[in-house]
């Protein structure tokens, strides 16, 4: 079964926001290329449960896209990250890759991170989800 993680990868994807593996990446960030996007999970909220059941009605997973640049070029990595919030957050009442999303919702706006240890900047956006299990 995918993940929230796997899902939003293919809706970037399908929405020509990178290509997997090259541009892109769920979970790691490597070292090349210098201009790329990671898209990682990170802790969300606790579950919604309904009366009297122990199963999860609504799931509240998080996530963090890191958007980096080159050596020198923040505006690239900051202008991404934008584009990202705006293009994630549009995001709602869909299924993809068998994930039903209610709701992929900012959490604020873009976060400097500074630079790698490259000297490449980083951007940061942050998001939390809801998804019906």
């Amino acid at each position: 079964m995918a993940t929230i993680l796997e899902a939003v990868g293919d809706y970037l994807v399908t929405g020509g926001h990178g290509t997997l593996g090259t541009t892109l990446f769920l979970g790691v960030m490597p070292e090349s290329p210098d201009v790329l996007v990671a898209v990682y999970e990170t802790s969300g909220s606790s579950p919604q449960f309904t009366m009297g059941s122990a199963a999860t009605a609504i799931d509240a997973p998080s996530l963090q896209v890191i958007c980096r640049g080159s050596v020198g070029d923040y505006p690239t990595a900051r202008d991404k990250a934008v584009t990202l919030r705006a293009y994630l957050g549009a995001l709602a009442n869909v299924t993809i890759s068998g994930i039903n999303i209610m709701r992929v919702a900012p959490e604020g706006s873009v976060l400097p991170m500074g630079e790698d240890e490259n000297r490449r900047p980083m951007v940061s956006i942050n998001f939390s989800c809801m998804v019906r299990p």
